[in-house]
């Protein structure tokens, strides 16, 4: 059944519930509404359609934005603004009729990378402005720092033929990547020579290998989070206890931030957040690493929840999802762990989203047995 949006609502709650599952990621939700709040105050429905939709032989392009989610310095947004921001949220669209043009085909609809309060607005947005759906699912089941780390790569899918666009409207065709590591070094490089971020279509497949990857009703389930709360804010019920009464997880910590140390390196937002513990939970206190998104946690010093499973904070009075972009100093906040996507707990899965792969000498163990 398709999930429609139809009023600024339908979208915020779209929105919200996908900010969620960006795991401190995915861009910033303010973003993603700007992209959809004139296609429903325009008066059109935003039709998601359903995966089964999708026939065999039917075209799907993903499109998805690359870049750091690093506030940019003062010298950053003087230097990115002495030109014309020409194609400025006009890439995506843009990008899926270059690469129909160039490959000889139509999309018959547009897939999202990951959930995210941009990373999939901004692929609906495509779509509506290329007039083909977006479908209910994604390629990773959250926000990823990193190409590799959806279902499409653990596949074996190429990226290429991929079009990539920026905000001035500089434009590439890769016709040939030979492995996802320079694919993203290719996407991250560009999205740095633009001072921000790269518009990006790639992995086009057919149908039927668009089945075996799509990981399907994610947005429906984001939107009945984000419906979850803001009807928690309304009613002053504790939406943490909410989310995971209907959709599932775990309260994993409560408490204030107290730190947040950060850099920006290598097109990514790399840091660590701790939080002091409000005798809630177990714990005095919780450090979260992040590389864009929440990966590895500790209670205590001692290693705790990691991905490829789910670890989102919220504030906890309104229940808003908080980017790492945002969280700041002094918030209170929840924390939520949920169970991550199958096909990435997984051998192959962890090699790309484990915590090994950021580095950290710890066995990953699934989030049930350690709550």
């Amino acid at each position: 059944m398709a999930l429609t949006l139809k009023t600024r609502t339908d979208v915020e709650d779209l929105t919200a519930g996908c900010s969620f599952f960006g795991t401190g990621g995915g861009g910033t939700r303010q973003i993603g509404l700007d992209m959809l709040y004139p296609h429903v105050d325009a008066g059109k429905k935003i039709e998601i359609v359903d995966t089964a939709k999708v026939r065999d032989n039917d075209w799907v392009a993903c499109a998805y934005y690359s870049g750091t989610i690093a506030p940019p310095t003062p010298e950053t947004e003087r230097i990115r603004k002495r030109f014309p921001w020409a194609s400025f949220e006009k890439e995506l669209a843009q990008g899926l009729d270059i690469l129909e043009k160039h490959m000889g085909v139509k999309f018959t609809a547009v897939a999202p990378f990951e959930l995210g309060g941009v990373n999939t607005p901004a692929p609906i947005d495509a779509a509506v402005k290329h007039g083909v759906p977006c479908v209910d699912g994604d390629y990773s089941g959250r926000a990823v720092p990193e190409i590799c780390q959806n279902t499409v790569c653990v596949l074996g899918y190429s990226m290429a033929p991929l079009a990539l666009i920026d905000w001035y409207g500089n434009t590439s065709i890769v016709t040939k990547i030979i492995n996802y590591e320079m694919g993203e070094r290719i996407s991250k490089a560009l999205s740095e020579v633009a001072w921000g971020r790269v518009g990006n279509v790639a992995f086009p497949v057919k149908g039927s290998d668009f089945h075996r990857a799509i990981i399907p009703g994610t947005l429906t389930k984001s939107y009945k989070v984000g419906k979850i709360i803001r009807e928690s804010r309304q009613s002053g019920d504790d939406a943490a206890a909410k989310i995971v009464e209907s959709v599932g997880g775990w309260i994993l910590f409560k408490g204030q931030v107290v730190a947040k140390k950060w850099e920006n390196r290598e097109g990514y937002m790399w840091g660590e957040t701790t939080i002091k513990g409000s005798g809630l939970k177990p714990g005095s206190k919780m450090r979260i690493f992040f590389k864009n998104e929440n990966h590895v946690s500790w209670i205590d010093d001692k290693p705790w929840v990691t991905s490829p499973d789910i670890i989102e904070v919220i504030d906890s009075k309104s229940g808003e999802p908080i980017t790492n972009t945002d969280l700041d100093n002094g918030r209170n906040v929840t924390v939520i762990g949920m169970k991550g996507v199958p096909v990435f707990r997984e051998a192959r899965g962890l090699e790309v989203l484990g915590p090994k792969h950021f580095g950290f000498d710890i066995a990953y163990k699934p989030i049930e047995s350690l709550v």
